[in-house]
Order: C-alpha cells, then structure tokens, then sequence
C-alpha cells in the first residue's frame, strides 16, 4: 500500500502571489492565466506525493527546496511534520534570491 500524502498548506504569502500572478496574466490573457494557475496548482498537489523534487535551496537543509513549472514560475516550498508548505510563488524574470528573501519556514 502506498504512503498516504503529506498535508499542503499555503502560506499566506504564497496565496497573494497566486493572486497577483493571476492579474498580471490575465490582464492580457484571462484563460491563459486560469490554465497557468491550475498547472501551478496541480504542481503543488504532486508535491503531496513527491516532496522531495525540485531542487534544494540550502546544501544542509534538503526539506527547503523549489520546483520550476514551465520555466516560467517558481515555487519555494518547504517539507515538514507530515506537510508541504507553500511558501511562496514566483513569475519568470524575477531574481529568486530577492523575491524569496525572508520566506523562511
């Protein structure tokens, strides 16, 4: 049988992004910012079943890493007590480091 998923927990941070990802997109294109969000959505969901891909942000801390959808988002995220937390989301163009400087778990 196989293990049951880790609990995902958006952060609240993580849930303006998604928000202001979804007006920056669908000002121009509104059913291409639903399908983006929803594969950014269904990304997160795997991350319940597979919590360890992506890559690790810290060489001494493997449970803080992010996953690229598309090339063009970004999701840092952490894995802990039996959960992943969605700390935040990020567009491409923007420089990672800055945008996700001070979300920590």
């Amino acid at each position: 049988m196989p293990p049951a998923p880790l609990d995902l927990i958006y952060r609240r941070e993580a849930i303006r992004d998604l928000d202001d990802l979804f007006d920056y997109i669908a000002a121009d294109r509104p059913l291409a910012a639903e399908r983006f969000l929803l594969e950014i959505k269904r990304a997160c969901e795997g991350l319940r079943w597979f919590p360890m891909i992506g890559r690790s942000l810290d060489p001494d801390d493997d449970r803080v890493r992010v996953l690229t959808v598309r090339r063009r988002a970004a999701i840092k995220f952490f894995v802990h007590d039996g959960a992943v937390h969605i700390l935040g989301i990020s567009y491409w163009g923007r420089d990672l480091a800055t945008f996700f400087a001070g979300r920590e778990p």
